[in-house]
């Protein structure tokens, strides 16, 4: 939430609230005293913090340890400490901390004195700290926070790492005694019901929770102001409240009718505000909240889909992780900020906030952009079977639904992701009854939903296992489905995709749907014109999302998608081409747009769009055809019918433009070539700086060649472009003999093992099995060979992630692998053995030099004694 900010001194905040009676807010981010573990009274004021490390909220632990090559992260507690002074006017004040989320279980001192606790990593919450502040003097603030997996608070487990620290913001809040109470749950203290709206009129009813912390009776008036789009005033009235010394009162205002409302939509996403203002008989100010409100109505039909104020509307947006590049879950309100804004550029119209409650700001952006919501609480893959849990998760859907229920942008609460996606016990008998316990907690959180907000929809996303959920009692208990479906990713045949919409609609008629998760791992440095499953091109991305988005359009019972994900996130138990991170994200962990995300901004933005693809392939190359060209694809997304491309001055082709995308063959030449696109009216352009491999002319410089893979890779640490392997031919270069790895089971490309001591996992995780040699027919001249292995074959099977629904990479049984290695009739390296050398799934680069004369190019030789030889990447320079 964005709150004053400001350099001035806290005494003279509090001074200009006291001028004016009212409530101030502000952030107490800055300069906090930070350790890991548990000192000694750290709770205390005598505590001697000055060796303390000074951080900055928002802040987490683990943005280092959780993306380095150790597995595991630190999951403990730490400490937090800051001091605080206050002015003496501050006496007679009620004076509160507010966190807007840190994970997961926080404990609070004051001066050493316990002040409170939250239980859960996500919602806000709100501490009393008046009865432990000094006015006119220093206040120490102690803090303590831990992760820790804690079995009765959810999530259990997940597909994402759970950051610990302050990562949102904290402030200090400073009311008069009477006040709006922040307490109930960390809401507003102000609840927005519109129970009836049209376009012609709309009634509002307001619930205020008045607190008197005064020793006495207070007397009253409660004043509701609401200004309209334009910020003039639509309606205002006024109530009387008597509030007995240390209670909180409820007042519910009569109905506030507004004649013909400005709608909230997606086109037009109308706000209103309600001003809420405590006043004293004589008129002075003594509080006052601000609430946004939007008029809307909304609907969620098994056949024909969502429609919005009696429009149909198709619901396609993404989910959403707070993380970013570097930072974890430690972001800025600017950077939750400019998440939302790539969504709207998108033409997204849906945010699923998954798996939790997340920033303020988030669903701030959606009210005011037009994005419709939906917001979970994190009961994910399991629960726990005792009455601590149930009560704890029961608490955080409480806390959600009172703390954003004010937003127009929430159409639907949800409260449970795949949580049958690991079966936790073998015997029949038991897993019945921890069925029964599910269905349990299912049940309490639909009633906890309804019970806060029947006036909107609840969720439950379940993935494809739906015999599992009916046996369980699962399906019937929202009022939305949800599925999160991976086929063609996780499971072989994309195929069944459709059809599984197909039987869900049929089994359950009454039911609505939307697909809450699909999508596949693009790694954007990696590029294949001839893509598969589990390749993690950025050309395999696009074929699935083609896919997956043209036959949910072509079914209205599908009343919206929400892809995985808006962007890369954290896992720190995924391995695969970038370890630690889940990259299904149609932008990267630093938003850097994927062809992706252009694909979808193409098909949802209605303004004219033009954007030729593969903008980010920064270091790009190819082998030479045998004309001084290499001939590659290059996509353009258009909405315009027709695409004209030019490259260098010449023209290509003119291509018809199909689902948003027409494809080139594009002759690039060595060096800068300029690609030209138009489409009417519209121009787009990008350079790229073509590295043609050549093997025999005087031009040779470099060949970077990617062994056992169709892939490209763009190496963006040390500026080089891998090329994909192709079989040695006189006057060329390429490899003799040998296979391509592929996964035992899933017949996929190489191996998902996390190769450890680089960062260039896709260079190492592929290889030519069996390979006899590599030649390459260069000039005579001086060269540098680097050898590039990994051993990726496992000393014991390695373990399976319950995300990967079977698809792991568990890795064929190492049984002894030696070999010599001979370049040019020289042995240099002998009975040589990757595992003995540096260990499993670790890189290993070697380098020779090679001098080259009288045409006989360059020649290794791969001689195995035990196993196969293997190669994964070959680098030649041509020194002089």
């Amino acid at each position: 939430m964005k709150l004053f900010r400001t350099a001035l001194s806290l005494a003279l905040l509090l001074v200009a609230a006291t001028a004016s009676a009212s409530r101030v807010q502000y952030t107490v981010n800055d300069a906090w005293r930070f350790a890991k573990g548990s000192p000694w009274n750290a709770h205390l004021p005598a505590a001697d913090d000055s060796a303390w490390e000074v951080v900055d909220i928002p802040h987490t632990w683990n943005a280092a340890d959780a993306d380095d090559d150790t597995p595991g992260f630190y999951r403990g507690p730490a400490w937090y400490r800051k001091h605080l002074t206050l002015p003496a006017s501050a006496a007679g004040k009620q004076v509160y901390l507010a966190f807007e989320g840190a994970n997961q279980v926080t404990r609070a001192w004051v001066n050493g004195h316990y002040a409170g606790e939250h239980r859960g990593g996500y919602t806000r919450f709100v501490i009393d700290i008046t009865r432990w502040v000094v006015p006119g003097g220093e206040n120490l603030v102690a803090l303590e926070v831990t992760n820790a997996h804690d079995p009765n608070i959810p999530p259990l487990s997940a597909d994402y790492t759970f950051f610990g620290g302050i990562y949102r913001d904290v402030s200090l809040l400073v009311t008069d005694k009477v006040h709006v109470a922040p307490t109930d749950l960390a809401s507003s203290g102000v609840y927005l019901t519109t129970p009836a709206v049209s376009a012609d009129e709309a009634t509002v009813e307001v619930r205020t929770l008045v607190a008197n912390r005064r020793a006495e009776p207070a007397r009253v008036r409660v004043e509701h102001r609401i200004a309209g789009p334009d910020g003039r005033e639509a309606a205002r009235v006024t109530q009387t409240v008597e509030v007995a010394a240390g209670e909180v009162a409820e007042q519910l205002s009569r109905p506030i009718r507004i004649a013909r409302p400005h709608l909230w939509d997606i086109d037009s996403p109308n706000l209103y505000r309600v001003s809420t203002r405590i006043l004293t008989e004589a008129g002075e100010v003594l509080d006052e909240v601000s609430n946004p409100l939007g008029f809307r109505w909304f609907e969620f039909d098994p056949d024909k889909g969502f429609s919005l104020n009696g429009r149909p509307r198709k619901l396609i947006g993404t989910c959403r992780h707070q993380d970013y590049l570097g930072r974890g879950w430690a972001l800025t309100d600017a950077m939750h900020e400019r998440d939302l804004r790539l969504l709207k550029a998108m033409g997204g119209n849906f945010l699923r906030v998954s798996h939790y409650p997340q920033d303020p700001v988030v669903l701030e952006l959606c009210d005011r952009l037009g994005i419709v919501a939906s917001v979970e609480i994190p009961v994910v893959n399991a629960v726990t079977e005792t009455p601590e849990f149930l009560d704890t998760a029961v608490g955080m859907v409480r806390e959600m639904i009172r703390q954003d229920r004010n937003h127009p942008s929430v159409v639907i609460w949800a409260y449970m992701n795949e949580v049958l996606l690991r079966e936790p016990y073998k015997d029949e008998e038991r897993l019945a009854a921890y069925y029964k316990a599910v269905e349990r907690v299912a049940r309490a959180l639909e009633a906890a939903c309804r019970e806060e907000d029947p006036a909107r929809y609840t969720m439950m996303a379940f993935h494809n296992a739906p015999d599992r959920y009916a046996a369980a009692g699962l399906t019937r208990i929202p009022m939305i489905q949800g599925w999160n479906l991976y086929q063609g990713w996780y499971e072989r045949d994309i195929t069944e995709f459709e059809r599984i919409l197909d039987r869900l609609h049929a089994e359950y008629p009454g039911q609505s749907l939307l697909v809450t998760e699909y999508g596949p791992g693009v790694d954007p440095r990696l590029h294949s014109y001839a893509p598969e499953q589990f390749d993690f091109s950025q050309e395999y991305g696009l074929v699935y999302h083609r896919h997956y988005l043209r036959e949910m359009l072509r079914r209205p019972f599908v009343a919206g998608s929400s892809l995985w994900n808006l962007n890369d996130f954290y896992s720190e138990p995924r391995v695969d081409a970038v370890p630690h991170v889940n990259n299904k994200g149609i932008t990267g962990l630093d938003r850097e747009q994927k062809d992706t995300y252009l694909f979808y901004k193409t098909l949802l933005d209605p303004a004219p769009q033009l954007a030729i693809g593969n903008r980010m392939w920064r270091n790009r190359g190819g082998a030479d055809r045998g004309d001084g060209r290499s001939v590659q694809s290059v996509p353009v997304f258009s909405n315009q019918p027709s695409v004209t491309l030019r490259v260098n001055g010449r023209k290509v082709a003119t291509e018809r433009t199909e689902q948003g995308v027409a494809l080139f063959a594009v002759p690039f030449v060595a060096g800068e070539n300029r690609l030209v696109a138009t489409a009417g009216a519209l121009t787009d352009a990008l350079t790229v700086d073509f590295r043609l491999a050549k093997a025999s002319p005087r031009e040779f410089t470099e060949l970077n060649v990617m062994l056992g893979s169709p892939r490209y890779y763009d190496d963006r640490t040390e500026g080089l472009a891998w090329i994909p392997e192709q079989p040695y031919a006189p006057g060329g270069w390429g490899y003799v003999g040998g296979r391509v790895l592929r996964r035992a089971g899933t017949g996929y490309l190489g191996s998902a093992a996390d190769i450890l001591g680089t960062d260039d996992n896709p260079l190492f995780q592929t290889q030519r099995v069996g390979i006899e040699a590599f030649r390459a027919d260069v000039p005579d001249g001086h060269y540098s060979v680097y050898l590039y292995w990994a051993e990726l074959d496992a000393p014991a099977e390695r373990e399976k992630l319950a995300y990967n629904l079977g698809a792991d990479d568990t890795g064929s049984a190492y049984r002894g692998r030696r070999f010599d290695v001979e370049v040019n009739g020289v042995r240099v390296l002998e009975d040589f053995s990757i595992a003995s050398e540096v260990g499993f799934s670790r890189a290993l680069v070697r380098k020779v030099e090679v001098p080259v004369e009288d045409g006989e190019g360059i020649r290794i030789d791969f001689r195995p004694r035990e196993g196969e030889a293997v190669l994964n990447a070959i680098r030649i320079y041509r020194n002089r």
